[in-house]
C-alpha cells in the first residue's frame, strides 16, 4: 500500500464520504453506478481526477476490492463531461517568493507600471481583486473602506460569510488605518489608478483581465516554467503572510481580511516565504470582536446594520475620528 500523509487521507475520507451521499441519493448501489454517475457529472477535471483519487484509495488501499488497475477502469475519466475552468487563475503562489524581480520587470514597461501598483497595494490591504473596484477612501484618517465581497446569510439571518459593517443597502464594509504613511500612499495611489481608469469609461473585469494577463507575462518573462505563478489573488495571501509573520493573532487576521471564521486563515499566505516589509494596519476591535472561533464562538455579539444618511458606512470608531479600540499596530520600519 502506498503511503500517504495523515493529512491526505483525512482530505480522501471526506471526499469519498461526500461522493457516496450526494451518488447514494441519485439511487447509484454499484461501483459500476459509480463510474457511470461520475462521467456524468460536469466537474473540472482537476476536480474529477481528485475525486477519482480519493474513491481509489478507500475502494482499493482501505477496502481491497481489487487491484488499481481494474477499479480505475471503472471509475476513468475517459468520456466524462469535463467543465471548464470559469477564467480561474489555477494553483497560485501563496507568498512573495519570487515577486521582487518580477515588480521590477513590469516596472520597466508603461503597460506593466498600474499592476505593479495593484499588486504593492493590494499586499498592503488585503483585499480581494474584486472589492478594490469599489473601495473608499478616508484621507483624514489614513482608512480605507473595503466591501467584503463574499457576505452570506443562511435563512435565520444569521452571517455565514464577510465580517464587516452593514449598511442600509446590505453591503458588508471592513476598514483598516494605516499607521505608516508610505504604505497609505501606495493605498492611495491604486485608488486614484481606479478612479482614473472609471473616468475612462473602463470596467472592473475589463482591467483585472488585463492585469492578469501582464502579471501572467511578466512572471513567465522572469521565471519561465517556475510553477506555481504569482497570480492577482497571490497579493491576498501576501499580506496573509505577512501578518502571521508579525505574529497577528488569527481573530485578527481574519477581521482584516473579511473573514466571519478564523478557520478560512489557515489556508492564506506563508508566513515562513513572507518578506522582510512589516504590516503597519491598525484593525478596529469592533471587527474582530466579531469573528468566530470554531468551538468557541464569537468573543463578543455582533455588529447591528446601519450606515450614515449620505449612505457611506458607519465605522463604529469614536467621533473624533481615532481608531475606535484598536487590536493590532505594528510600527513603521523593518
Amino acid at each position: 500500500m502506498e503511503k500517504r500523509a495523515v493529512s491526505t487521507e483525512r482530505l480522501y475520507g471526506r471526499l469519498v464520504r461526500r461522493i457516496l451521499e450526494r451518488s447514494g441519493r441519485e439511487g447509484v448501489g454499484t461501483l459500476k453506478e459509480l463510474g457511470e454517475w461520475l462521467r456524468s457529472q460536469e466537474w473540472s477535471s482537476a476536480t474529477l481526477r481528485l475525486y477519482r483519487m480519493a474513491l481509489l484509495w478507500y475502494f482499493v488501499d482501505v477496502g481491497g476490492q481489487g487491484t488499481r488497475e481494474e477499479v480505475g477502469a471503472i471509475l476513468g475519466m475517459e468520456g466524462a463531461v469535463r467543465k471548464k475552468r470559469r477564467g480561474g487563475p489555477g494553483k497560485r503562489r501563496k507568498s512573495e517568493k519570487g515577486w521582487e524581480p518580477v515588480v521590477e520587470w513590469l516596472r520597466k514597461r508603461p503597460g506593466g507600471m498600474d499592476v505593479a501598483l495593484w499588486m504593492e497595494a493590494a499586499m498592503r490591504a488585503g483585499y480581494r481583486p474584486g472589492e478594490w473596484w469599489e473601495s473608499r477612501l478616508e484621507p483624514a484618517h489614513r482608512r480605507l473602506w473595503i466591501p467584503t465581497a463574499k457576505g452570506k446569510r443562511d435563512e435565520s439571518g444569521n452571517r455565514l460569510r464577510g465580517v464587516g459593517i452593514e449598511d442600509e443597502a446590505g453591503c458588508i464594509w471592513r476598514y483598516l488605518d494605516f499607521a505608516s504613511e508610505s504604505d497609505w500612499q501606495v493605498v492611495e495611489a491604486a485608488m486614484l489608478l481606479r478612479d482614473r481608469l472609471v473616468g475612462e469609461g473602463r470596467s472592473s473585469p475589463e482591467v483585472l483581465a488585463s492585469y492578469a494577463q501582464w502579471l501572467r507575462r511578466a512572471w513567465d518573462a522572469v521565471h519561465g516554467t517556475v510553477r506555481p505563478r504569482m497570480t492577482l489573488y497571490s497579493a491576498r495571501h501576501v499580506f496573509a503572510g505577512r501578518m502571521k509573520k508579525a505574529g497577528v493573532d488569527r481573530r485578527t487576521l481574519a477581521a482584516a481580511m473579511g473573514q466571519i471564521s478564523t478557520k478560512s486563515g489557515k489556508v492564506y499566505g506563508r508566513a515562513l516565504h513572507a518578506g522582510t516589509v512589516k504590516p503597519v494596519v491598525v484593525v478596529p476591535e469592533v471587527l474582530v470582536n466579531t469573528v468566530r472561533t470554531p468551538g468557541m464562538g464569537l468573543a463578543a455579539g455582533g455588529l447591528a446594520g446601519g450606515g450614515l444618511a449620505d449612505g457611506s458606512p458607519a465605522d463604529g470608531s469614536p467621533a473624533d475620528g481615532s481608531p475606535g479600540g484598536t487590536s493590532f499596530s505594528v510600527s513603521p520600519g523593518g
